[in-house]
């Protein structure tokens, strides 16, 4: 009788451990199905505006702006129209400078300033200037043509707003669109 009993309870942790195995074979097959399945698309809360400033945050990494820019100096400018650009923005940017007239230095002025310097230890040394001058013209960087892409970008953001402002004015009215 011991015996039987001992069987029969072999048996019953056999049988529960084959029907907790297959329950978890069954958990991830249906785990595997509900991944493989795409999700439905979810539509944003509101429509996103386009402005220009979303434009400007858009296109922005895309542009680049030359040493040169960030003295507002032009390529050919001398080491003293260099020197001269530098110090004029230095004095607006400087943040002791800031202090002693009273306003107060926020992180985007300190940034401005560390970009001002950087341009003038690159455009002041006249080694490393060749050398950016030679890196410029290798990667052909032409500021008029960031500013085109800016403008094109800013055009194209009009013209879609302008024509789903005249869809929506079409459906609210009634009106099929062409």
């Amino acid at each position: 009788a011991a015996k039987e009993r001992e069987a029969a309870a072999k048996l019953a942790i056999q049988q529960k451990l084959e029907q907790e195995r297959l329950e978890k074979e069954r958990a991830e097959k249906r785990k595997r199905i509900s991944n493989d399945t795409p999700k439905r698309p979810v539509l944003p809360k509101e429509d996103p505006a386009i402005t220009a400033e979303n434009v400007q945050t858009m296109v922005a990494p895309l542009k680049t702006r030359t040493l040169y820019e960030v003295l507002q100096c032009s390529t050919s400018a001398s080491r003293t129209e260099l020197k001269r650009a530098y110090l004029s923005l230095a004095k607006e940017t400087h943040p002791d400078a800031l202090l002693q007239i009273g306003a107060v230095a926020d992180q985007d002025t300190e940034r401005r300033f560390v970009e001002i310097s950087q341009a003038w230890k690159t455009l002041g040394d006249p080694t490393s200037r060749r050398r950016y001058d030679r890196e410029l013209q290798a990667k052909g960087i032409s500021s008029r043509a960031g500013r085109a892409f800016e403008g094109w970008v800013a055009g194209a953001a009009r013209a879609m707003d302008e024509a789903l402002a005249r869809a929506e004015s079409d459906l609210e009215g009634g009106k099929k669109t062409p």
